[in-house]
């Protein structure tokens, strides 16, 4: 019989980029505890999965996955609930902006190789056909967490991350502001009837509007 954890979990006031250095180090001190060998980054720019790589690079091998090449997000559904993402969406518009990269470039996809990371496009239509259904009541809990997940389960799909074992999960609220409020533990499988959420790491207390 397995005994009973008491964990800490660590609650942002806000998410963001201003936590992913403390998402990294609850991540890192998870996976040497866990004895975890793969981090899957969702990364819409590179940015995080450069940081990713600089504080879990030589513990675990790093999956980062990202949305098809050229993928742009229309300005006008970017968060704005808190003040200062309504101050980058209000600059944006004010330079004249309609999109976002919503992608890593072929150049930072190289870069990253380069460093050591694999890098995955998802195909949106190939993970609605493996899950069959929408994963849109996790935003519920927070974007970050549904993001984390989807982008671990398309990195066993693509054969990245074997199914199975225990891996880290790492993703943030992308569309406020791009970086990392969210870390999870998961349990991969070859079926996503027998996918699991083990632990949460990290994340917002309360999660942005939902971006389904």
């Amino acid at each position: 019989m397995t005994e009973d954890l008491v964990l800490p979990v660590t609650y942002f006031a806000e998410p963001g980029p201003q936590n992913t250095d403390t998402v990294l180090r609850l991540a890192l001190a998870r996976a040497e505890q866990l004895g975890l060998r793969h981090t899957i980054v969702a990364s819409d720019s590179g940015r995080t999965a450069r940081k990713a790589l600089g504080a879990l690079g030589s513990a675990t091998k790093i999956v980062v996955v990202t949305n098809p090449a050229g993928m742009a997000f229309p300005v006008t559904k970017l968060h704005d609930y808190l003040p200062r993402f309504r101050e980058r969406k209000q600059q944006l518009v004010e330079a004249g902006a309609t999109t976002v990269p919503a992608s890593i470039t072929p150049d930072v996809a190289e870069e990253l190789g380069r460093a050591g990371a694999t890098v995955t496009r998802i195909d949106w239509r190939r993970f609605a056909a493996l899950t069959g259904a929408s994963l849109a009541a996790l935003d519920r809990v927070g974007v970050g967490t549904r993001v984390a997940m989807m982008a671990s389960v398309w990195a066993c799909h693509a054969g990245l991350v074997p199914p199975r074992v225990e891996a880290l999960a790492i993703a943030g609220t992308g569309f406020g502001g791009g970086g990392a409020d969210t870390a999870i533990v998961v349990r991969t499988a070859a079926s996503w009837r027998d996918w699991r959420v083990l632990e949460t790491l990290a994340r917002p207390r309360e999660s942005p509007p939902s971006e389904t």
